[in-house]
C-alpha cells in the first residue's frame, strides 16, 4: 500500500480519516483545514475559510491524546515565568510526555535575555511556552517562524501588573489555531487572564 507524506481529503460524510504520514489537506464546507496528529495532540487548523456547498461543516479541532495538563505543570510555568521576569530575562519552558510517568515540565537549555530567548526545542513536547515579561502575551514574527512544529505553543506576558496574560495556540507546520487555557490546562489560572 503506498502512503503518502501529504494526503489530500474531500469531507464528503463528515471528518474523512487521516491519510498523509505527516498531515491531510482536507476540504469542507467551512474551508480548508490541514488536519495532523501525533503522540499527544490530534488538531484540525484552518488554512482558509469558504463555503462550500454540499459539503458539511467540520470545525478546527485540538485534541490532547493524554487529557489536560495538569494544574501543577501550570503553577511551575507560572513560577519559573515570574523567576525569569523578576531576573530581566524571558524564559522557554516545555511540558514533555512519557507512558507511565504522565506530562513533565522541562527547561531545555537555553540563552535568554530581556527580549528573546534562543533554545534548540524538544522533540517530544506537547507544549512549548515562553515569557514575554512586562509585555504583551502575543506572538511574535519571531515566533511564528520558529514554531513550525505539531505541538501547542503559549506565550505569558504583562508579568508583574495586576493582570498577567497567557495566550496558548495549537501550531501544525506553520498554521496556528487560538486554544482556550482550560482545553489546555485543568485547574484553575489564577491571576492570570486568558487572552
Amino acid at each position: 500500500m503506498n502512503v503518502n507524506l501529504v494526503e489530500y481529503l474531500v469531507a464528503r460524510d463528515g471528518v474523512p480519516f487521516r491519510k498523509g504520514l505527516a498531515f491531510d489537506y482536507v476540504l469542507a464546507g467551512d474551508g480548508i483545514y490541514l488536519a495532523a496528529s501525533n503522540d499527544g495532540l490530534d488538531v484540525r487548523v484552518p488554512i482558509a475559510s469558504c463555503d462550500v456547498r454540499g459539503l458539511p461543516l467540520v470545525y478546527p479541532a485540538c485534541n490532547l491524546k493524554h487529557g489536560r495538563l495538569p494544574q501543577w505543570i501550570w503553577d511551575g510555568i507560572v513560577w519559573a515565568a515570574n523567576a525569569g521576569y523578576m531576573a530581566g530575562r524571558e524564559v522557554l519552558l516545555a511540558v514533555t510526555f512519557a507512558p507511565g510517568v504522565g506530562y513533565r515540565l522541562i527547561v531545555p537549555p537555553q540563552v535568554a535575555g530581556p527580549v528573546s530567548v534562543v533554545y534548540r526545542p524538544p522533540s517530544d513536547a506537547v507544549l512549548e511556552i515562553h515569557s514575554h515579561g512586562p509585555y504583551p502575551a502575543v506572538f511574535s514574527m519571531t515566533d511564528d517562524c520558529d514554531e513550525q512544529r505539531l505541538r501547542l505553543y503559549g506565550v505569558v506576558g504583562q508579568l508583574g501588573t495586576e493582570l498577567p496574560v497567557v495566550s496558548l495556540r495549537a501550531g501544525a507546520y506553520g498554521h496556528f489555531l487560538p486554544v482556550a487555557w482550560g482545553s489546555v490546562f485543568d485547574g484553575d489560572p489564577g491571576g492570570f487572564r486568558d487572552a
